[in-house]
């Protein structure tokens, strides 16, 4: 077996060993509830996305139209030792088409509210503006957002390639006429998401419950 093979094999390894637990939790949650095994409530207020999709599916493009996120091989192809793997942080996507009104911006400001509430949970999660029009973002709303919320990514999409990876899930989301915020694991699995129906209390609910029980991100 090759050096890089191996290599692979180990990080994939000790993710799984990371990632795992929490993951086949709330999905076997999901499922005996489903089933009628339980009475009550799910653990989650956001939709558990099963299979997850990985993050490349979705297309997203910087300014440049260079991709931002890879594959979890791609990122870790060319690292030569498990031991220099650095652990890429949760991510929180805000998909909008666009027209990024007063609704828009008060749900981007109460997301970075939500992540400021973290404290010391802070580092472990990036927050990205997605818009999903495939048009580079209106400069005045760009200005905006890197004055107010600098630490926030922006990238851009489209609508029909977010839809079309989720499509096989058996999820219909269309982007073009709804906000979506998508959770992303340090591994690149978008495996929960929220609409408008969803208040940002009930996404720190879940982010806070990821956080403690994943040693990821």
């Amino acid at each position: 077996m090759s050096e890089t093979r191996t290599t692979k094999m180990k990080l994939a390894f000790l993710l799984l060993i990371a990632f795992v637990p929490i993951t086949l939790a709330s999905f076997a949650y999901r499922a005996a509830t489903d089933a009628g095994m339980f009475s009550g409530e799910t653990v989650n207020n956001g939709i558990l996305i099963n299979p997850p999709v990985d993050i490349s599916e979705l297309a997203l493009e910087d300014e440049q139209n260079d991709e931002v996120f890879l594959t979890f091989d791609e990122r870790i192809a060319d690292i030569p030792d498990p031991d220099d793997y650095e652990t890429a942080p949760w991510l929180i996507l805000y998909v909008n088409n666009g027209s990024c009104g007063d609704s828009c911006r008060e749900r981007v400001h109460l997301l970075r509210q939500m992540h400021v509430t973290l404290n010391k949970n802070m580092p472990r999660v990036r927050r990205y503006y997605v818009q999903s029009n495939m048009n580079a973002v209106d400069e005045a709303l760009a200005t905006h957002f890197r004055e107010e919320f600098p630490s926030m990514g922006i990238v851009q999409g489209e609508a029909d390639k977010i839809a079309a990876a989720l499509a096989p899930r058996q999820i219909n989301l269309d982007p073009d006429v709804q906000d979506i915020v998508f959770f992303v694991d340090p591994v690149g699995n978008v495996m929960m998401y929220y609409t408008d129906e969803h208040e940002v209390a009930d996404i720190k609910e879940d982010l806070v419950r990821l956080l403690r029980l994943s040693s990821l991100g």
